[in-house]
């Protein structure tokens, strides 16, 4: 996400070939081929909350595969633990634990770390009500809830096309103690879901 490092830094976490154009961007969006690099140590497993359709209070804690202690939450209404299966209109893998912001409730999605983070990966998507295209984004914040960039991306309706939209950034730093997950539809909030959340916690 925010690339602020020396060269032999970054190359802890890109290839080598991708530290030219990295350090050109500050603020970064990350593409297939720079996710394909990104070397995760923990995962958030939405699978842990329950089955499929599993309800979940507005503000809730949970623990990443290596113990993290994570908070998650949204502004009203619940949460759901979705499965995705043929019957259910999104892009993801069939199984894929999701989870979803709620009917009637559409966001913005909170996830706050225990400890701040280098970096994390997800997949997203919403599905529009009247127009095609919508837009997805993410926000990384500080200890002191300073924000440490925002990235911003179209997308285009599962009915008309499109599909999952992979999301991935670091900060060399480790400075990633909020994340925070939008998407929008001419300005209007929606609801949406997202896949398990790959972390990277450290650079050892």
């Amino acid at each position: 996400m925010i690339i602020t490092t020396s060269e032999s830094e970054q190359a802890q976490l890109v290839h080598p070939n991708l530290q030219n154009s990295l350090a050109n961007y500050p603020l970064l969006s990350e593409s297939e081929e720079i996710r394909s690099y990104f070397q995760a140590d923990d995962l958030i497993d939405w699978q842990v909350l329950g089955k499929a359709l599993t309800s979940l209070q507005t503000t809730f804690l949970m623990a990443s595969y290596r113990g993290v202690e994570i908070q998650i939450s949204v502004a009203s209404g619940y949460l759901l633990r979705l499965d995705q299966t043929p019957e259910i209109a999104a892009g993801f893998e069939l199984g894929d634990a999701l989870l979803f912001t709620g009917f009637g409730n559409p966001g913005p999605l909170a996830i706050v770390f225990e400890t701040p983070i280098f970096g994390a990966t997800t997949q997203i998507q919403a599905d529009t009500v009247k127009y095609p295209e919508y837009l997805v984004s993410i926000e990384a914040f500080d200890r002191l809830d300073k924000s440490l960039g925002k990235v911003n991306l179209a997308a285009r309706s599962q009915r008309e096309g499109g599909g999952v939209i992979p999301l991935s950034l670091f900060d060399s730093k480790g400075r990633i103690k909020k994340l925070v997950l939008n998407a929008k539809e001419q300005g209007i909030h929606m609801p949406f879901a997202i896949s398990s959340v790959n972390l990277r916690t450290n650079l050892n």
